[in-house]
């Protein structure tokens, strides 16, 4: 028989799902409102809860984070990385983040990137590297919000 360790054997890592919308949307609004993450309407997070990770205790969601993958460049867009105030600090994000780097990697990404304002510091000790926009997909270049200003930063998966 196999041992479990975790650091707590109440929660758990899982994809989320159009029933998680309404905590999502609860758990980022403050962030959203500080500028920290992007608005992201109802409706797009509808369109997009695919690409979620979620980290739950009892039901409750604790975290969230986002993996959209840009496969033809082989890389990914980690975003969305919140983590509910009462439980930051204790490594959540982190395990969400080594949840999506090995998504990323089934995926055969090569390497993912991040966009922030505001956990630039918490990225670089994840092993995220300054990059640039040329860094980045096309796609991504183009829609990039030069407003935001936001650090580009990247680590191979």
């Amino acid at each position: 028989s196999g041992t479990l360790i975790a650091q707590n054997p109440y929660e758990q890592a899982r994809s989320a799902d159009i029933n998680d919308i309404a905590s999502i949307v609860e758990l980022i609004k403050p962030l959203e409102d500080s500028g920290a993450l992007v608005k992201r309407s109802r409706e797009r997070l509808e369109e997009e809860i695919g690409y979620f990770s979620i980290l739950e205790r009892d039901s409750r969601v604790l975290a969230c984070a986002a993996l959209y993958p840009y496969e033809a460049e082989c890389i990914g867009e980690i975003a969305c990385v919140a983590t509910h105030p009462d439980y930051r600090g204790a490594g959540r994000a982190r395990q969400l983040l080594d949840e999506l780097l090995a998504e990323a990697k089934a995926l055969s990404l090569t390497h993912v990137f991040v966009l922030t304002t505001q956990s630039t510091h918490w990225f670089l000790e994840q092993g995220f590297e300054a990059a640039n926009l040329d860094d980045l997909p096309v796609e991504k270049q183009q829609l990039y919000n030069w407003q935001r200003n936001a650090a580009v930063l990247r680590r191979a998966v």
